[in-house]
């Protein structure tokens, strides 16, 4: 049974047990709650928080308690603004009574906030729990937490999954028809479910197809994936992505896919994490514009491409560790061929340089690429200093494009990233 399938039969479990009909009796911010999974859902406008679940059989409304959040109204933006978030978030930690101040009360439960896409839209902060409290709980009057009462979070974290439990905050909830809620289920994981079979059969320009403009995926692991779906295919075992209990959030226009992310070869099967979908519609078409792993199982936590470990495990292939001097000059092929895709995934996620971090260097270069007819970047008189997991790169960089030329002294900072060298830092000195 795919994914699709398994997933419709739990949204079919949804509608029966909240006794849904057409009266617009779901939130709309729940897509699809994984079997025996539960859903926070916090309504700022009535300062009420609720917990749906498939367990639950009125209504599919497990629990509900008043809340306090944020004294400022509006969501969250910067540190200090005394604002809660709004947005698809997750709980990722637990404190007892024993390690918190009074005024945290008996429970307190922190969240992801900022997210993926909060810290791309430039928004601050931390800190953002769900949490009990020894005061006199009153309408807004938190510093941008969640508070209940005592006895509220010891109820709630009956409910709590660390790493799966969603928090969905909201201005007001809004309600959706059972249909409308079923098609876009199928939406979402009909994209899933191709998004998944790229990986496992397809070319990195149909893997990418599922990404928005708006959002570039590193992709520099690509290559070795490819060796090792050729070689798990000629040994007659095909790698396979498997995805369980599925999530399906949303807020506003963005839709959050929470899942457990597998590798198998038939023959054994390994968890990667849970992995963590940020997707958009767009002209009628859902696409990805965040990729994350939420949390990475226990054995990879160090490794900075764990499904490309995982392959390695399951095909009994050790690949060849690229040098600094290799891996600089298919950096040099990838802008040459205006393949910005490859030439963004040599890139290390810190990177900065001008002024600029890794995602807008990416954007300006691509820009260049797309103005010019051609462009040619050649090196030569390297000189490399390797140390264990850093190495400077210094060459004289000769460029040409359809209408500019000039040449100077280059220079790259490589830092080793899962086994892969990745420029950290880019110099440049014209001649």
């Amino acid at each position: 049974m795919n994914l699709l399938s398994t997933t419709y039969m739990c949204l079919a479990l949804l509608v029966f047990c909240s006794g849904a009909t057409a009266d617009n009796t779901l939130p709309a911010s729940i897509i699809t709650l994984p079997e025996k999974g539960n859903a926070i859902l916090v309504e700022k406008e009535s300062q009420t928080l609720y917990v749906y679940s498939l367990k639950a059989k009125d209504n599919n409304l497990a629990f509900k308690a008043a809340c306090s959040t944020g004294e400022a109204a509006g969501p969250k933006k910067k540190a200090g603004d005394k604002k809660t978030p709004e947005g698809v978030y997750f709980l990722i930690d637990k404190y007892e009574e024993r390690y918190l101040t009074p005024i945290y009360g008996k429970k307190a439960f922190p969240s992801d906030y900022p997210n993926f896409l909060d810290q791309r839209r430039g928004k601050e902060g931390s800190a953002i729990w769900i949490h009990g409290t020894d005061k006199v709980l009153k309408p807004m009057d938190s510093n941008g937490c969640i508070a209940l009462e005592n006895n509220n979070i010891i109820s709630l974290a009956d409910y709590i999954q660390l790493d799966s439990t969603p928090l969905i905050i909201v201005e007001k909830i809004l309600k959706t028809d059972p249909g409308v809620q079923a098609l876009k289920e199928k939406e979402i994981l009909k994209l899933l479910d191709s998004w998944a079979h790229s990986m496992e059969t397809g070319s990195y320009h149909q893997y990418l197809a599922f990404y928005s403009e708006e959002y570039l995926p590193n992709i520099s692991w690509w290559e070795t994936w490819f060796d090792l779906r050729e070689k798990a295919i000629s040994d007659k075992v095909p790698l396979k992505i498997e995805m369980a209990n599925v999530g399906i959030y949303a807020h506003d226009d963005v839709v959050v896919a929470l899942f457990d992310f597998s590798l198998s070869s038939g023959k054994e099967k390994i968890l990667i994490g849970k992995k963590k979908l940020f997707i958009k519609e767009s002209a009628h078409e859902y696409r990805i514009v965040g990729d994350v792993i939420h949390k990475k199982s226990e054995p990879y936590k160090a490794i900075d491409v764990p499904l490309i470990a995982a392959a390695q495990k399951l095909v009994n292939f050790k690949t060849r560790e690229i040098t600094p001097m290799e891996m600089v000059q298919k950096w040099l092929a990838a802008w040459s061929s205006k393949n910005m895709s490859a030439y963004a995934g040599f890139y290390a996620d810190e990177f900065h340089s001008d002024g600029l971090d890794k995602k807008s260097w990416v954007k300006r270069k691509t820009q260049l690429a797309k103005k010019y007819n051609y462009i040619t970047v050649t090196g030569r008189n390297f000189k490399i200093n390797t140390k264990k997991d850093d190495c400077e790169v210094t060459f004289l960089q000769e460029y040409e494009s359809s209408n500019f030329s000039t040449k100077g002294t280059k220079q790259l900072k490589l830092v080793k990233k899962g086994g892969l060298w990745k420029i950290s830092q880019e110099n440049w000195k014209e001649k």
